[in-house]
């Protein structure tokens, strides 16, 4: 199966899996290193998030069902390697709803990485600031640790529609924060949204566990703070396990104020 654009431009799925839909643009996809991968990789597969997966399931499913639809489209902005799309299709199948999902990124091995370990999706390698999807046709968006950025998002998103989004809290990953910012004061959250949408409902997800010195590093390096440790201090962490690290995220329901 291939797609077709505005233009009449003809995209084939990538024998690797996945729609490569750079082919007619100037923007050129970008690439994610091959050590931020592979420790995301492990670090995500470890199970050290489960207590954040079975929350996002249930707020996804409680998103789809609340809408009274018999099928939805779902987009999966910035699916990175696919993890929790590997997640979350699985639960919306068991609980039998219809549902289309969709992956896109704009790193190239990334959306590679998402192929090879068979997400359950479509998936495709685009610019992010043109979203290939018509405007208003797409009924749920997911931004799961990632930023909403632009409207694209808000433009395929039905009136009705849903994005649910996922943003470290206060205190996550506190203990390797204070490494960071030696000074560190706890603050109150702060959401910097897009005025066309207001928040639906708002979950914080809080848990400790255990990690690895390595692992600790990989946090570190998937972070918004982590450009900000030196050498020295990277390698103090990656020493050092922690015994109870905070995990603190705020799941969101957001609509479009009509």
């Amino acid at each position: 199966m291939g797609f077709y654009c505005d233009n009449k431009h003809h995209f084939d799925k990538h024998a690797q899996g996945y729609w490569p839909l750079l082919s007619n643009t100037k923007t050129k996809p970008q690439v994610l290193s091959r050590q931020q991968m592979r420790g995301r990789h492990f670090l995500l597969e470890s199970g050290v998030f489960a207590p954040l997966i079975t929350q996002l399931q249930t707020t996804l499913l409680n998103v789809l069902n609340a809408a009274r639809k018999e099928a939805f489209e779902h987009l999966d902005y910035q699916c990175a390697d696919g993890y929790y799309l590997r997640q979350l299709v699985p639960a919306v199948a068991e609980a039998g709803v219809a549902c289309e999902h969709w992956g896109i990124t704009d790193a190239e091995n990334a959306i590679f990485a998402a192929a090879k370990a068979e997400t359950p999706a479509k998936l495709i390698l685009a610019a992010l600031k043109k979203l290939p999807f018509a405007t208003q046709s797409i009924d749920v968006v997911t931004v799961l640790d990632s930023l909403l950025k632009g409207k694209e998002c808000i433009r395929v998103l039905k009136d009705d529609g849903r994005i649910v989004m996922l943003q470290p809290g206060v205190r996550h990953l506190w203990q390797i924060k204070q490494q960071v910012y030696p000074d560190l004061v706890e603050k109150p959250l702060q959401l910097n949204l897009p005025n066309e949408l207001e928040i639906e409902s708002q979950q914080q997800v809080s848990f400790t566990q255990s990690v690895a010195g390595e692992q600790a590093l990989t946090l570190l390096d998937m972070s918004v703070f982590g450009w900000r440790a030196n050498d020295e201090l990277k390698h103090r962490i990656k020493a050092t396990a922690i015994s109870e690290l905070e995990f603190d995220w705020q799941i969101i329901t957001l609509k479009k104020r009509l």
